[in-house]
């Protein structure tokens, strides 16, 4: 597999920016959400890891649950989501994508490794990329569109440049 795709599962779902038929707060909705996720990582060569909060759970100890597609953490009871990403994007490969919209979390991520997405970018991405497999076209004549130089030229910042080329693969 390629790059890792890192989720904030319940600030995906709670964005209300994906169509899920269940609260996402029950085991049904997160299934859902974790379904819907792995298919497309599949397709898209992400490893995929969801993370959701265990606080009120009453848990004493981190769980993972492994599911088609990814596997799905939740923090304890004394600690958020965030914690747990914050932890796995420090050992993270240069590469790695966290969608959350949370911007206390995307400020504290180490920005050479990690490429952080809004939740309304990743949605909108996935959802293109779901109606892309439904018609079966695919936005193939971008690079077409680029061969011809008009206007100024203007290079975008380094830092950006990458960012981009990370979210192409999306």
């Amino acid at each position: 597999m390629g790059a890792h795709l890192i989720v904030d599962g319940y600030n995906l779902a709670r964005s209300g920016v994906l169509p899920l038929s269940d609260d996402p707060a029950s085991e049904a909705g997160r299934q859902e959400l974790c379904a819907l996720l792995a298919g497309y990582a599949r397709k898209k060569g992400f490893s995929l890891t969801v993370v959701f909060d265990g606080r009120g759970a009453g848990r004493p100890e981190r769980s993972r649950t492994a599911f088609k597609g990814g596997t799905a953490h939740f923090s304890t009871a004394f600690e958020s989501a965030d914690d747990v990403i914050r932890e796995m994007a420090r050992s993270a490969p240069a590469g790695t994508v966290v969608v959350t919209s949370d911007r206390g979390l995307a400020g504290t991520l180490p920005s050479r490794a990690v490429t952080v997405v809004s939740c309304a970018e990743f949605a909108g991405r996935f959802l293109d990329f779901q109606i892309e497999t439904i018609k079966g076209t695919s936005d193939g004549d971008e690079a077409a569109r680029r061969r011809g130089k008009k206007g100024v030229g203007h290079k975008a910042k380094k830092k950006d440049r990458k960012r981009e080329s990370v979210l192409r693969r999306l």
